[in-house]
């Protein structure tokens, strides 16, 4: 169990680290592919994220992007 919440910590941290470093909002199948996660995976943590208040997130189109919350 423990790793488990390791691991989880760790998408966490290299998402929100990989949005820190983003122009524009991303969508959630290029932080997939540049990460290397599944889309579901990323899916999950971003709406964490989101729930957390350390992202935020939207839709265009049928795309759900992403950017990191300021302070």
């Amino acid at each position: 169990m423990n790793y488990m919440k390791k691991r989880g910590e760790s998408i966490d941290i290299k998402i929100t680290r990989f949005l820190k470093k983003q122009l524009h909002p991303i969508s959630t199948r290029e932080i997939s592919i540049n990460l290397g996660l599944s889309w579901h995976t990323v899916i999950n943590h971003c709406l964490r994220l989101q729930m957390a208040g350390k992202v935020y997130g939207y839709k265009i189109g049928n795309l759900n992007v992403w950017v990191i919350k300021n302070g």
